[in-house]
């Protein structure tokens, strides 16, 4: 594996598909690998975050406490197991548990913003794509509320 096809396997995950390849490709340098076992742990739920983790190979299962099988879901490479972490400080909400030997490539967000920092064009691009998900995720919510509403307004009322 090298860099070079890291910086392509990185290229093809949001965000880092938003960076010119000078950029990821100080993302690939800066932040190595780790190889984990099946049965390992990237993180658990309720710790403080401050990195993502991009999947290079392998798979992870994310578990969320209590919630049985339905509360799994199985990642494989290519992915990035908690962007959020990139942008602000979160706790996580699962629990990552390797379910195949796995090679990751751990971004913290201090290296992410310093990478964002070099390359202000791309920065505005990590911004604007995030501000359009936000408002996607407003526009969803508002739209359930109505829908909502609306339920509780047709229910027949009985009166006791």
């Amino acid at each position: 594996m090298t860099l070079d096809s890291d910086v392509a396997r990185l290229a093809r995950t949001r965000p880092f598909n938003l960076l010119p390849r000078e950029a990821v490709q100080l993302v690939a340098f800066s932040c190595g690998k780790r190889r984990f076992k099946a049965g390992d742990f990237l993180f658990h739920a309720d710790e403080a975050g401050d990195v993502g983790y991009f999947l290079h190979s392998g798979a992870v299962l994310l578990l969320k406490k209590g919630a049985g099988p339905d509360g799994e879901k199985r990642v494989t490479a290519g992915a990035l197991i908690g962007e959020i972490a990139l942008y602000a400080p979160v706790t996580r909400r699962v629990d990552a548990r390797v379910a195949e030997d796995a090679v990751v490539i751990p971004v913290p967000r201090e290296t992410f913003r310093r990478v964002l920092t070099e390359f202000p064009a791309a920065a505005d691009k990590v911004r604007a794509e995030l501000a359009g998900r936000a408002q996607s995720l407003v526009e969803g919510l508002d739209a359930a509320r109505v829908r909502s509403l609306d339920a509780i307004a047709q229910k027949p009322r009985t009166v006791p």
